[in-house]
């Protein structure tokens, strides 16, 4: 969705704005991460004196890969924006700037939004215990049964140093 910045009065103008964007995958640290449904944005761009204030809402429906077990998973996902755009603004006072034309598209500043907001490592629960070091199993769904190594084998001369003393 596009919206000119230009030919709008001093007194300005605000629309209401509901779109849907199908995206079926997005790329996020050079994992694909699928989207289950269209992003839906609802929210107003008001527009005065060149600068446009957009405030949308992204809500859409995730399946990723846990970081930890590797187990697939769902998720919402809703994403607050607050932007304040310009034609010629300096990103050093807090305005996006725009692009040539004097059109601002919608669907780059959401999906932009959306990538800002994706956390580094993606859980499937907060209290993921992960995958067994040794064999592999998935510590969530069973124990195994393999010895666990408290020590770094790195540094085991260390530990020779502390019976001296």
């Amino acid at each position: 969705m596009l919206i000119s910045l230009r030919d709008i009065n001093k007194t300005g103008i605000t629309r209401i704005v509901e779109f849907a964007i199908s995206a079926s995958q997005l790329v996020f640290n050079n994992e694909e991460i699928r989207t289950l449904e269209p992003i839906k944005v609802t929210g107003t761009v008001d527009v005065a004196e060149g600068v446009a204030a957009v405030k949308l809402t992204a809500t859409t429906r995730l399946s990723e890969t846990c970081s930890r077990c590797l187990e697939e998973f769902e998720r919402d996902l809703v994403v607050e924006i607050d932007e304040k755009i310009a034609e010629g603004g300096e990103e050093e006072e807090g305005l996006v700037p725009v692009q040539e034309g004097g059109f601002i598209d919608l669907r780059d500043v959401v999906l932009n939004s959306i990538y800002i907001s994706m956390p580094i490592k993606v859980l499937c629960k907060e209290d993921c215990k992960g995958l067994c070091q040794s064999c592999g199993t998935n510590l969530n769904v069973s124990e195994c049964d393999c010895a666990s190594i408290d020590e770094d084998p790195r540094l085991s001369a260390l530990k020779d140093i502390f019976k001296e003393v």
